[in-house]
């Protein structure tokens, strides 16, 4: 049986326990009631449904957990199963509502909110995402599974903070000052500010030096908050996968180390075969240690067992595109696009890739909005690349003003280039 995700076989014996106790198809009251066909139809559709989650197919139990929601709305395992099934079939959006009414069914219930933190992360809305998964911890303090999935979603937006930060030079500074100084976190380092309001002040607008700024005190407050999961989750884990993957993650997002962290994959993977999270982790890792034919097959090794894994997508698109296999890259590109909406980045590289196989009207689609919210293009390349589609596309006008912004954006980035130099010259002098 195929696990998603480290709560999912606590779902299964809660599952097969209330199917067969709390949902019986023969009288059990002491009125000797025969319960209701609706009863009886319900019970056959939910462990119909459930069967065919375990099994991992999950487009067919929909149809089948909807029929039975038709006949009990609120029911809180039907709600918890469509959510999971909506999420791993790439139907994020409408995943939420039902994971949020399973939260708001049994508030004592940590499960729900662990994947509602996933499936809002999938989309983009990393506040919510953060209060879901720290509503699961208050839920459950003591829950291996909600630190798990907590700690796993610090270090990953630590990750994507630092690589959006890579766009531009002075990020990279950032990068560098960051690494540095989530080497050995400490809970001195975060800010007083909560996560969830950091988020949204990184999402809005801001001049460069201050966006810089926020990033750099999020990404210092998820380091610390992955710490400390880590940490308790170490002290008394059951599930020693569980801290191999951990350990693995903060090995790869803080540490960049790797080969150690390739080993904890490993070992993870050696204790959760077929997890297809983790060989999706592993190809990380090997991507980073320069293995790409590894990345390669541990990605699609993933992909195969679980259709809907983004970062997987994200292993092979970077491939693709890094050996400038532009064809090869635009399935890997346009399921990314599909599968993560507010990926930014993706839309830029669908662009480009659209763009260099000739499908110029279709790369201005995602090239041109990407542009004009401000996408980091500091040397002025992704520019000059919408100049040239338009180029080719006879209008010139619109041609011409990209050109100037292209020009603009590497005059500039030389002019700080060059002062930068200087500086340095100057201060050895």
């Amino acid at each position: 049986m195929p696990l998603y995700h480290s709560a999912g076989n606590r779902i299964c014996v809660y599952i097969l326990v209330v199917i067969a106790v709390c949902l019986p198809c023969t009288a059990q009251s002491s009125d000797r009631r025969v319960p209701k066909p609706d009863d009886a139809r319900f019970k056959d559709l939910l462990e119909q449904g459930f069967e065919l989650h375990r099994q991992a197919r999950f487009a067919e139990a929909l149809p089948v957990l909807e029929r039975a929601r038709e006949l009990q709305p609120r029911d809180y395992f039907v709600n918890l199963l469509l959510g999971i099934d909506l999420l791993r079939t790439g139907r994020k959006n409408e995943a939420v509502s039902h994971l949020e009414l399973a939260a708001r069914t049994k508030p004592d219930e940590d499960t729900p909110e662990e994947y509602l933190g996933e499936a809002q992360a999938a989309l983009g809305h990393y506040a919510p995402a953060t209060e879901a998964y720290r509503q699961a911890m208050l839920r459950a303090p003591n829950s291996e599974e909600a630190l798990e999935a907590w700690a796993g979603f610090a270090l990953e937006r630590f990750r994507q903070i630092g690589e959006s930060l890579r766009s531009s030079e002075a990020g990279v500074a950032t990068v560098r000052r960051l690494q540095e100084t989530a080497a050995n976190p400490t809970s001195s380092l975060a800010c007083h500010q909560p996560i969830p309001a950091l988020e949204r002040e990184l999402a809005a607008p801001h001049a460069v030096p201050e966006h810089l700024d926020i990033a750099y005190r999020l990404s210092i407050c998820y380091a610390v908050e992955a710490g400390k999961a880590a940490a308790q989750l170490q002290s008394n884990a059951k599930d020693q996968g569980a801290v191999h993957r951990l350990r693995g993650d903060v090995l790869l997002r803080i540490k960049t180390d790797a080969a150690a962290a390739e080993a904890e994959y490993r070992n993870a993977i050696s204790l959760r075969p077929g997890d297809p999270a983790l060989l999706a982790r592993l190809a990380e890792a090997q991507l980073a240690a320069g293995d790409t034919e590894g990345a390669a097959r541990s990605a699609q090794a993933a992909l195969a067992i679980d259709p809907h894994r983004t970062d997987a997508l994200h292993t092979l698109a970077f491939l693709a595109m890094s050996s400038r296999d532009y064809d090869q890259a635009l399935p890997w590109l346009r399921q990314l696009v599909a599968e993560s909406p507010g990926d930014r980045s993706a839309q830029v590289e669908l662009g480009r890739a659209l763009a260099q196989t000739g499908n110029n009207t279709e790369a201005l689609q995602y090239l041109a909005p990407a542009l004009d919210a401000g996408y980091p293009d500091e040397k002025g390349a992704l520019h000059a690349l919408e100049a040239r589609v338009f180029r080719d596309l006879g209008r010139d006008a619109e041609a011409a003003k990209a050109s100037a912004e292209a020009r603009r954006l590497s005059d500039a980035f030389q002019a700080r280039n060059k002062a930068g130099a200087e500086a340095k010259r100057d201060a050895v002098q």
